[in-house]
Parts: structure tokens; sequence; C-alpha cells
């Protein structure tokens, strides 16, 4: 297929998810437990709210598909009941400037072992590249710097507090209207349903990164293409 522009999810797409964020939601969480005084032992509660179950995310689950405010108001729910007076603001923002104060201790690491390689090559082809992502500046700026891919993107949107999160196709249209693209001409490469409903919402194309059984069954009869990694996509877009 033909293609002018291509925009990326960033977790689980570009960035191994749970190589980065379980070890980083553990290190936060323990920063905002300890931070208001409650018992460590809550941790486990959190991260089973969160869709966490032994190392292994739920691609359904809050962590892989929320925002901060939402995992934060999960933290404040469990606090609350064993006893924490703090005020549902501030607990909520406690959580994000934990998980920002916390990004190093996550292991970087791509979806695919020709990542860089392969953005090069769309990059040299002369596609615009975008990242979508619900994820904050600050830990989307690092974990793109680390994976050596930054240079590459045009443009990058994130959960900022003020632009559209995904599934609203908002930032896809500003992409759009930015470089004057043919919505028939842009795809998005994600691994969830809301980077589908994102690109069904944006008319444009969806494809999927499926590279497991469970992501397949899940995506096959939503998507307009699948892929099993990322690499595929300099034969997919000629």
């Amino acid at each position: 297929m033909k293609a002018d522009a291509i925009i990326f999810d960033k977790d689980g797409t570009l960035l191994d998810f749970d190589a980065f964020w379980v070890s980083v939601s553990v290190k936060a969480l323990e920063d905002v437990l300890g931070s208001f005084g409650m018992e460590p032992s809550l941790l486990s509660e959190i991260l089973e709210a969160f869709g966490v179950h032994d190392g292994h995310t739920d691609i359904n689950g809050v962590l892989c598909k929320g925002t901060y405010a939402e995992m934060g108001e999960i933290v404040y729910e469990i606090v609350a009941a064993h006893g924490c007076t703090a005020g549902r603001k501030a607990v909520v923002e406690a959580v994000e400037r934990a998980y920002s104060r916390n990004a190093a201790a996550g292991d970087v690491k791509p979806t695919c072992p020709h990542l860089a390689e392969t953005l090069a090559e769309l990059k040299g082809r002369g596609l615009h590249l975008a990242v979508v992502t619900t994820d904050n500046r600050p830990i989307t700026l690092h974990c793109l710097e680390e994976l050596g891919i930054l240079p590459y993107f045009d443009v990058i949107y994130t959960d900022d507090g003020h632009t559209p999160t995904k599934p609203n196709p908002y930032c896809a249209g500003e992409l759009c209207r930015q470089y004057d693209l043919d919505r028939k001409r842009v795809v998005m490469v994600g691994d969830t349903m809301t980077d589908v409903r994102f690109a069904k919402n944006a008319g444009i194309t969806a494809v999927s990164l499926a590279p497991t059984p469970e992501k397949k069954a899940m995506l096959a009869s939503h998507t307009d293409i699948m892929i099993d990694a990322i690499s595929e996509l300099t034969e997919l877009l000629r």
C-alpha cells in the first residue's frame, strides 16, 4: 500500500511494554506509598488493580491503555480505603510525579531488533513519522532517546493535560493539517484496540502490531492490517 505518513503508538509498539513499565511502576508506587505513610504491602493490590499479574501486563488493563489520571484515581481509592487522609488531587498528582521521577528504573528495549534501521529506511523514503502516546512528554522523550530513534520523528504528541488523547482523533487531524496529508495515505501503527479506534475515528488506516495469539485474537476482526513486527512495514508500505 502507499503511504505518506505513519503515526506510531509508543508503548508496546516501539517500546517493549513490560520490560519498561512494570519496573517503573514498582518504584513509582513504592515512592507514592512511602510519601503518604502507607504500608508497602499495598503495592501488590495496586499492581493487580493496574492489570499487572506476575510481572506481566494485561493488555486491557489500565497500566497498558490508561492515563496517569486514571492510575492516580485507582491509587487514591485504594489508599483512602486503607486510611490515607490525603486528598484525591494530591494523590493523583503524586502518582504522575513519581512515574516521571522513576523513569530511569525501566529497561528500555525495542519491540524488534531492527527498529532503528526500519524507521531510518521509512524516513529515507520521505515519509512523515509521528508518535501519538498517552504517556507524558519527559518519559516519552527519554524512551525514544534511549531507543536511538528520536531524530526520526517529525512530531510527537503526548498527554500534556490539554491535547485530547486517543481514541480522540485530534492528533491525526493536526498531523494531516500540518503536512497537508490525504488521510487515505496515513497509517496508524499500534498494538491495542485504543489505537484501532483512534485510526477509525480519524479516517486513516489501522495497522496492528500483533505478535502474540492473544493480540491477534483481540485485533483481527477490527483492524485493517496485522503485522508481527515493525520491520514488516518496509515491505508493506511501498
